[in-house]
């Protein structure tokens, strides 16, 4: 995606460009411009009641006030609830967003530029929060959902508790850990508070703001957006079209998420359901609730708190309440924000600039020697397993495993009978074909036997190079996508691996980056 946003022109009907300071100052002053007094003032107020069971951070308290000004725009990533951060790339998006606040600051003096993370408090995915992995252990919240997860009491998270306690009672920095977890999820009653404070404790003296969409004041400026959509089902139509278009654009396409015909959620007494239409009246998907037009017109002007986007739909109520100019997100974030231009058009909201958030593959010190020791280039953990592990039996092995002399040597040999062949029969000539392709596949079959018998010989030399690759890809996967921030911490406080981290994303291109901490 990231590769297709930087160089792909069938993308730029798409977007509104890249973040750049040659491209920023201009959004800026139009986005300052276009976000008003009032709607500022809501906004601001919103998230002064939300953190008002938290002792401020300075720089947050600075930059709540600095929101207040016409000419303060916000740099923005969202992420889910997950138990502890979750996955490493959790951090990457939050410090790219500071980064990238902080960059434009100094490049340009006439606006004010703050950093907020987006807490996805009504998705109710909880089984994608509900965890995380030190190590190969997986850690799970054991409880019952169904509703917004960031209404999710945390009353049962002592049990949770519990179980880190051993395995952190390991860690040279256990207690610092255990603490961090009790002061913010023992401390608070629900998941979004509990979530919220987390952030500001690693984040909040960077400045970064953090925002909870399931907020009365705030769906009170999404209200006509949240009208059109039922009353027009712009979303649908828009975004069918724009899928129409890029897959014109983009060989083999697909929807990173396909619309529905209407692209809202009910959400009261922590139940979220779906609204459908049915005929010209209004229906929640289980048919509890139902309402014709005057009486949903009603109850969006009456409740505008009950009526919760969808994936599509949250991008849109994202821009409606924050003088936003840029959004940080992967790449299946940014593949769907791809299908929305014409939505945002549609609903008259300014679209942000992308830009993809970085990647890291952190390697500690032991490993990066023991890479150096092994002569094993870092390039080729990347490759998948099977093919890591035979071009690696391949280095080191003492015998020639490749047969590509026998095999250019057999294809000649054939070349031979093949011409005797034209000069016979031509049942002759597919006898030859026949058995030349027999024989290049026992010879295959041979080569992959030798690579099969040489991995046994040199068994020990292959579990070195494994263990530190399934190390660095847990689960056979990136490690930013599995791997807990306190199984890298080693000798770091949590402060001191958050600025480490957040300086060595400051100084690397969009990316993933091999970082030695």
């Amino acid at each position: 995606m990231q590769r297709l946003l930087q160089s792909g022109k069938a993308l730029l009907p798409f977007h509104n460009g890249l973040v750049s300071t040659s491209e920023v100052q201009k959004v800026a002053q139009n986005r300052a411009v276009s976000f008003t007094k009032e709607n500022r003032k809501i906004l601001v107020d919103a998230i002064q009641n939300q953190y008002q069971h938290l002792l401020q951070k300075e720089k947050v308290r600075t930059n709540l006030k600095i929101l207040k000004k016409p000419n303060t725009v916000t740099i923005t990533t969202g992420h889910q609830l997950n138990i502890f951060t979750g996955p490493l790339f959790f951090w990457y998006k939050i410090l790219d967003v500071i980064n990238t606040a902080e960059r434009l600051q100094q490049a340009d003096s006439s606006h004010h530029y703050v950093p907020v993370f987006w807490m996805a408090s009504e998705d109710h995915d909880f089984e994608e929060i509900n965890h995380f992995f030190l190590g190969e252990q997986k850690v799970r919240w054991d409880t019952q959902s169904g509703g917004p997860v960031g209404r999710m009491r945390t009353e049962n998270l002592h049990e949770l508790y519990s179980q880190l306690e051993p395995y952190w009672s390991k860690n040279p920095h256990g207690k610092e850990l255990l603490k961090l977890f009790a002061d913010c999820y023992l401390q608070e009653d629900n998941l979004a508070n509990a979530t919220r404070k987390l952030v500001h404790q690693l984040f909040g003296k960077y400045g970064l703001i953090v925002v909870d969409g399931d907020d009365y004041a705030l769906k009170s400026l999404f209200l006509p957006i949240i009208s059109k959509e039922l009353w027009e089902q712009s979303i649908h139509k828009s975004v069918l079209k724009t899928d129409t278009a890029l897959s014109k654009a983009i060989p083999n396409y697909k929807p990173q998420v396909n619309p529905r015909e209407i692209n809202l959620f009910y959400l009261l007494d922590d139940k979220r359901t779906r609204i459908v239409k049915k005929g010209k009246n209004y229906t929640t998907a289980d048919e509890i609730y139902s309402w014709d037009v005057s009486a949903l017109e009603a109850e969006i002007h009456n409740h505008p708190e009950r009526f919760s986007p969808n994936a599509l739909m949250r991008p849109l109520y994202q821009e409606c309440v924050l003088p936003n100019i840029a959004y940080v997100g992967g790449g299946g974030e940014l593949a769907y924000w791809l299908q929305l231009k014409a939505a945002f058009e549609a609903f008259d909201v300014p679209y942000p600039l992308l830009q993809h958030r970085s990647s890291l593959l952190l390697m500690s010190e032991k490993q990066v020697k023991k890479c150096t020791k092994l002569k094993l280039p870092l390039q080729d953990l990347f490759l998948p397993k099977a093919s890591f592990i035979n071009k690696r039996v391949r280095q080191i092995s003492d015998i020639d495993i490749d047969f590509s002399t026998q095999r250019n040597e057999l294809l000649r040999q054939f070349e031979d009978l093949k011409a005797l062949a034209k000069q016979t029969d031509a049942s002759f000539l597919g006898a030859v074909n026949a058995q030349e392709k027999k024989q290049l596949k026992g010879l295959d079959k041979l080569e992959k036997r030798l690579l099969k018998a040489q991995r046994i010989k040199l068994q020990d030399e292959i579990i070195r190079v494994t263990d530190i690759r399934n190390a660095l890809f847990p689960n056979d996967k990136l490690q930013e996508r599995i791997a807990h921030f306190s199984s890298v911490l080693t000798d770091k406080t949590v402060e001191k691996f958050t600025d480490d981290i957040k300086n060595v994303l400051e100084t690397t291109a969009n990316g993933l980056h091999v970082v030695q901490y």
